[in-house]
């Protein structure tokens, strides 16, 4: 990064970016320990932000965006309606796991609204309003209502044996209506062993080093989409995660992910979960 004309005014514009994107409010220490700034700079910065409305500050002295920052929303910011969330909630409890509501677009994956099953496991994962490029298998369930050349682009983002798998995994989704994924290792404990040692990170990940980090063990966890014949077999299978398009119409502009995280899943479970996530889409596109 190139270095600041002003100091003090890339620190401001640092504390700022951090608190709009963490999914809870933060203490001043782990503000300072997420930027590598002094305490006493980060107190500072906190304090001027929080006499001017910027920021907000809780009883236990966390710090969140504050009202100011209503005025400068764009109109056309995304914002799930109190429709789009009860869907979500009622997903997450119905399949008992977190549900993740992502935006496709532009060749990038932005999660716009997130829940959680009471006394469902969590992991740690990209926040509300956060985005990365696009590249297979994320964004799998709505690729085959793209136009070819991003089915194209997809694809290409793949590679070797998983960009052979790639139109097999289109093909699944379409008859399916959702994609169904395992980890990638044989040993199905690899599901628990990942989500023990992702759990004991915390579901918040402010520092972009250890974020990088999680998100590289999570990839794990979806590196190999099921085909039909895997999820006919009657042995119990491992199942990481499922997504499927939500409809707009006649595109599918967002993707919704449900993380069962189970190490063996029966025939008539993963059933189940193929039955809930296509019910729960159709929610969700019903209220769009």
């Amino acid at each position: 990064m190139p270095e600041s004309a002003s100091p003090p005014t890339r620190r401001v514009i640092e504390v700022m970016e951090l608190l709009t994107r963490a999914e809870r409010a933060l203490t001043a220490s782990e503000v300072a320990s997420a930027l590598g700034l002094a305490r006493a700079t980060v107190t500072a910065v906190l304090t001027e932000l929080t006499d001017a409305g910027w920021v907000r500050r809780d009883r236990a002295r966390r710090f969140g965006p504050g009202p100011a920052l209503a005025v400068l929303r764009p109109v056309d910011t995304e914002i799930p309606s109190a429709a789009v969330s009860a869907e979500l909630k009622a997903l997450a409890a119905s399949a008992h796991c977190g549900v993740t509501l992502s935006r496709i677009a532009d060749g990038r994956l932005t999660v716009v609204a997130k829940e959680y099953a009471l006394g469902a496991r969590i992991l740690p994962g990209l926040a509300v309003g956060q985005s990365i490029p696009l590249g297979y298998p994320a964004g799998a369930a709505v690729m085959p209502w793209r136009q070819e050349a991003e089915r194209k682009a997809w694809s290409a983002s793949a590679t070797g044996p998983a960009r052979r798998n790639a139109p097999a995994l289109l093909r699944f989704v379409t008859t399916h209506g959702c994609a169904v994924f395992r980890p990638d290792s044989d040993d199905a404990g690899l599901v628990d062993v990942l989500a023990e040692l992702l759990g004991a990170v915390g579901a918040e990940v402010v520092q972009p080093e250890l974020r990088t980090r999680v998100l590289r063990q999570l990839s794990r966890l979806t590196a190999r989409p099921y085909r039909e014949a895997d999820l006919d077999s009657a042995e119990p299978l491992p199942v990481s995660y499922l997504s499927a398009p939500v409809f707009d119409g006649s595109a599918a502009p967002y993707e919704v992910q449900i993380g069962p995280l189970q190490a063996a899943v029966s025939r008539g479970d993963r059933a189940h979960y193929l039955a809930t996530i296509r019910a729960g889409a159709a929610a969700l596109s019903a209220v769009l």
